[in-house]
C-alpha cells in the first residue's frame, strides 16, 4: 500500500508482487515525461531556479490503481482514504482501527485539502495514526499536533510575505529544503493567504505577491 509517489515510500514497493496506490501518484512515480513536465510548470509558477531533479521508476508486480473506496487483500480488507494535501494524490490507508498516514504532516501542496482532512479525521474516534516516521499516535492526539502545526507554519508564512515570490516565501518560512518541495508549498500558501486576505497577487507567472 503506496501512499504517495515519493521516492523513500515507493522504492520497496517497486519489487513487490502487489501495489495499491493512487493512479496519479503511480504516474508520478513511473512517467518521467509526466513528473519532470510537472516539476518545471511547479518551479517556474514559484519562481525558483534550476532544472528539478526526479526519481521515476518501473514496478515490477500488478498495480491496483484507487482513488477511493475498500480493497480486498485476501485477510484484510483496507479503506483506500483520500488524502491529498502532501501530494495531491496522497492517500491514507485504514486497516481496522489502524490509520496509515503516510507524510500527511509533512509538506503541503494543498492548504484547502489539508484543512479538509483534518476536519474529516475528527469524526474518527478511537483509531491510532501510524506514520511515514514509524510513529504510533492516537488519531485524535495527531490530529491536533497537526493543527497545532500548521497555526505555526501559517504565522511564518504571514511573516514571510514580504519575500514577493512563493520559492523564497516558502524558503524564509523553512528555513530550508528540496526546492521542488519548497515550490510547492510556496504556491499552496500564496493562493490560500491571497484567498483569505493576506496577500494580493500580482502577477501570475511566475507568482508574486504583496502583503495585503
Amino acid at each position: 500500500m503506496v501512499t504517495h509517489h515519493h521516492e523513500r515510500h515507493v522504492a520497496g514497493a517497486r519489487r513487490a508482487q502487489l501495489v495499491v496506490m493512487n493512479p496519479l501518484e503511480y504516474s508520478m512515480a513511473a512517467d518521467l515525461e509526466r513528473a519532470l513536465r510537472y516539476a518545471e510548470v511547479v518551479l517556474r509558477r514559484a519562481g525558483a531556479a534550476g532544472r528539478p531533479s526526479v526519481s521515476v521508476g518501473p514496478f515490477r508486480g500488478s498495480v491496483y490503481k484507487f482513488t477511493a473506496g475498500w480493497v480486498d487483500l485476501g485477510d484484510v480488507s483496507v479503506r483506500v482514504i483520500p488524502c491529498g494535501s502532501h501530494t495531491w494524490g496522497h492517500t491514507c490507508f485504514g486497516v481496522e482501527n489502524a490509520v496509515f498516514v503516510g507524510d500527511l504532516g509533512g509538506w503541503i501542496v494543498s492548504v484547502g485539502a489539508f484543512l479538509r482532512v483534518l476536519a474529516s479525521m475528527k469524526g474518527l474516534r478511537g483509531y491510532v495514526a501510524y506514520t511515514g516516521e514509524g510513529e504510533r499516535i492516537p488519531l485524535e492526539e495527531y490530529v491536533q499536533r497537526l493543527e497545532g502545526d500548521f497555526k505555526r507554519l501559517l504565522r511564518r508564512y504571514v511573516e514571510c510575505l514580504g519575500e514577493r515570490t512563493p520559492y523564497r516565501i516558502a524558503l524564509c518560512a523553512r528555513g530550508g529544503g528540496d526546492v521542488l518541495r519548497l515550490s510547492e508549498e510556496g504556491l499552496a500558501f500564496v493562493k490560500y493567504l491571497a484567498e483569505s486576505g493576506y496577500a494580493k497577487i500580482v502577477s501570475s507567472s511566475p507568482y508574486v505577491v504583496r502583503p495585503a
